[in-house]
């Protein structure tokens, strides 16, 4: 529950040796405060009641002032009530400005502000990507209600000609979706204005991008020389297979700390879930080798510890030189399907499936919901063994020597 006080910031003295006058709001075991523009001497204040002493008018703006959050405190706990929210959640709702001040693309950016003070990095860059692409084919430093149904097909109509697929027009799409529910959610806009109760997104069946059994084998078996430019794309590829398909952002977010007692303890950047994986007797040849001096548990692979790994630009960048080296390896071996990052997790699920392991346990090791709820409640009665010995087992049939 949130409670909001009138207290004396004795953190912060004046030269005057007079204290900020503040509003704290506290939630769980953490607070923030919110100026009043009053400061008072610490003998001045009472703290029992909340009020500075022999003032009646600064108390009355300051009690005002207090209604009010205290009333954004309340809409936010009543359309919030089934839900486990973050302090910091609670302070961007009530400190938002006012609904005719809030812009799309400013609302758009604080939402991806939140998400990266959460450690959704994934979320965040995918957000970002959107905001780019879709506020140059409308104006988004306009209202909410300024968009309408006819916005979304006039979105939908140029991305089409411009060769975006309808699955990556349905994921800029739901992204934007997202970003309309919050804003109602925060009262930005009503919900009568919802311009998605009548568009339907679109999707497309895909195939995953896989390489088979063999080919793997082949990936697994090459020789690549340790000065080799090639090398360090190599072992990122077997990383990401031997972590069960590990994506690569939590891959190179993962810190020294992250290892406990032989596995490797995470939580994955994108939704928060929590992994926990095995560690194999070469991911720990390779935590040796690659290493270094700072905190994160492959330093070497991030390349240029000066960059921001968060930043998209750098980012995307080191994805496309890294794929650009791995569809290199491709051709070193002949594997017609270009090798990319998202390539091993599919491999992955795809070499567990064809030794025989249920998609609910597969679901497991890729962190994935599970298929049958009632299977989903039999694995986690157990602790990581099961899902470490298909690791183990799948390890183990991708070294074992091609058969031709």
């Amino acid at each position: 529950m949130a409670t909001i006080k009138i207290v004396l910031d004795q953190r912060r003295a004046k030269n005057d040796e007079t204290f900020p006058v503040v509003l704290r709001i506290r939630h769980l075991d953490r607070f923030f405060d919110i100026k009043t523009n009053y400061c008072v001497p610490l003998k001045l204040f009472d703290n029992k009641k909340q009020l500075i002493v022999g003032d009646m008018d600064a108390n009355f703006k300051i009690e005002e002032l207090k209604e009010k959050y205290a009333k954004r405190i309340r809409t936010y706990l009543t359309e919030n009530d089934n839900y486990i929210f973050e302090i910091n959640d609670l302070k961007k709702f009530i400190l938002q400005k006012p609904a005719e001040q809030i812009t799309i693309e400013g609302f758009w950016e604080e939402v991806i502000t939140q998400l990266l003070d959460s450690n959704r990095t994934g979320t965040a860059r995918s957000y970002k990507t959107t905001l780019s692409v879709l506020s140059k084919i409308i104006d988004f430093k306009g209202r909410f209600t300024q968009v309408s149904y006819k916005d979304l097909i006039i979105i939908e109509t140029t991305l089409l000609k411009r060769g975006v697929s309808i699955n990556g027009i349905a994921v800029y799409m739901r992204t934007f979706r997202a970003i309309c529910n919050r804003a109602i959610l925060y009262n930005v806009v009503s919900f009568e204005w919802y311009p998605f109760r009548k568009y339907k997104i679109k999707k497309e069946k895909t195939t995953p991008r896989t390489i088979s059994l063999e080919e793997m084998k082949d990936y697994f078996a090459l020789d690549i020389p340790c000065d080799d430019k090639l090398y360090i794309a190599w072992c990122t590829g077997k990383l990401i297979f031997m972590l069960r398909g590990i994506n690569l952002t939590d891959l190179l977010l993962l810190k020294k700390s992250n290892i406990h007692n032989g596995r490797i303890i995470y939580n994955r950047a994108k939704t928060g879930k929590t992994y926990s994986i095995k560690l194999l007797p070469p991911v720990e040849d390779l935590i040796q080798q690659f290493s270094d001096n700072s905190d994160h548990l492959f330093g070497i692979l991030r390349n240029n510890k000066k960059q921001n790994l968060l930043d998209l630009y750098y980012f995307q960048e080191y994805i496309k030189k890294l794929n650009i080296k791995l569809k290199k390896i491709g051709g070193l071996l002949d594997i017609e399907e270009p090798i990319t990052t998202y390539v091993f997790r599919y491999t992955y699920a795809n070499i567990a499936k064809q030794l025989g392991f249920s998609k609910d346990l597969i679901a497991e090791a890729l962190g994935h919901e599970y298929g049958n709820a009632v299977t989903g409640i039999y694995l986690e009665m157990f602790d990581n063994d099961i899902v470490d010995n298909m690791n183990q087992q799948i390890f183990q049939t991708v070294i074992k020597k091609r058969v031709d």
